[in-house]
């Protein structure tokens, strides 16, 4: 071959591999040798709703925890669970703070595309009234006025329970008011005996009266007549698809919302401040002292499972459609892979 024909063949082989390099490198989803390849950021919404069963993750909200590479985490909290329910439904939420019952009703309504992931929050609720009023027990509650706020509500059927299990339901009855601040009016004004108030309403009338106590622990009078269930007030839920696809997010997410739930319990002032500042109770000064009164906890959903199962069952048997008109399968608890 002449060097005319040499240098026209490797003009040929240089053409050849730079257009092999350009597809290469335009390709979709490839990149030039030596660059990384741009990973796609997932969008994550954890929701809480204002009150106590938002507490626990304080720290997480607080510190914005959870933003690193490939997730974008943002934190609301909204006024009421029916505010959270369509956008947990459609996946728009992928991890929220919930009354327990309502998590079984979204299992419910998903068929199974949301789980419960662990209880955050155990009872929150107490009977108030005057400390000489003498009421040491759910007996002493006979023939006197009893005012509870939300008929068809997690309080309601708490307190029947407690009332049938003690054999007092034709000597104690309950006046239903339309919420909780209308009960802590009533008995305020002196027109109520004793009311059934959570916190942190609890912390609040003691506040304003200090003839009022705490007369019943309404998660002790529950542990008092049943081993195989426990008082329930709130929990976390998870969008199940969400969990299976990013299962070191979940993992990572537990293990800071159990140190976010210890350092509230151990720092009540500081967690406070922080509580305000997230807008999830309007005081600093009535969350600090509602804390200790709050039952923060943090029980993963396996080792919680017998006894929310037992919870479940008693509230199914007060109204079916509280927890979504049947009791969950196994499938209803997170398990980590």
């Amino acid at each position: 071959m002449n060097k005319k024909g040499t240098i026209t063949k490797n003009c040929r082989l240089v053409c050849a591999i730079l257009l092999a390099f350009c597809l290469a490198a335009c390709s979709s989803g490839e990149t030039e040798p030596g660059k990384t390849a741009p990973i796609k950021t997932a969008e994550v919404t954890i929701a809480g709703i204002a009150g106590p069963t938002s507490i626990g993750m304080i720290q997480l909200i607080d510190g914005q925890m959870l933003n690193y590479e490939g997730y974008a985490t943002e934190y609301t909290i909204a006024q009421a669970p029916d505010m959270l329910i369509g956008k947990i439904i459609n996946g728009e939420v992928q991890i929220a703070a919930l009354p327990t019952n309502m998590a079984s009703v979204l299992f419910n309504r998903t068929e199974g595309k949301v789980q419960f992931l662990a209880q955050n929050t155990l009872g929150v609720l107490y009977v108030v009234g005057p400390e000489s009023s003498g009421i040491t027990s759910l007996a002493d509650l006979a023939g006197k006025r009893v005012v509870i706020s939300g008929s068809g509500t997690l309080p309601e059927y708490a307190m029947n329970y407690l009332i049938k299990k003690n054999g007092l339901s034709d000597v104690v009855e309950l006046e239903y008011c339309p919420d909780h601040p209308s009960a802590a009016q009533l008995l305020l004004a002196k027109d109520a005996d004793a009311a059934v108030l959570p916190q942190p309403f609890v912390t609040q009338v003691l506040s304003k009266d200090q003839e009022l106590a705490i007369l019943l622990d309404i998660t002790k009078e529950w542990d008092k007549v049943s081993i195989d269930s426990v008082l329930s007030m709130g929990c976390l839920v998870v969008n199940k698809e969400f969990a299976e696809n990013n299962p070191e997010y979940v993992k990572e997410f537990l293990r800071l919302y159990e140190a976010s739930v210890n350092f509230v319990n151990a720092n009540p002032k500081e967690a406070a401040q922080m509580v305000e500042k997230a807008e999830i109770i309007a005081s600093a000064a009535v969350v600090e002292r509602a804390i200790p009164y709050c039952n923060i906890v943090f029980v993963g959903a396996q080792e919680a499972k017998d006894k929310i199962n037992g919870f479940l069952a008693v509230l199914y048997e007060f109204e079916p459609a509280s927890i979504g008109g049947a009791l969950p399968d196994d499938s209803f608890y997170y398990k980590e892979p």
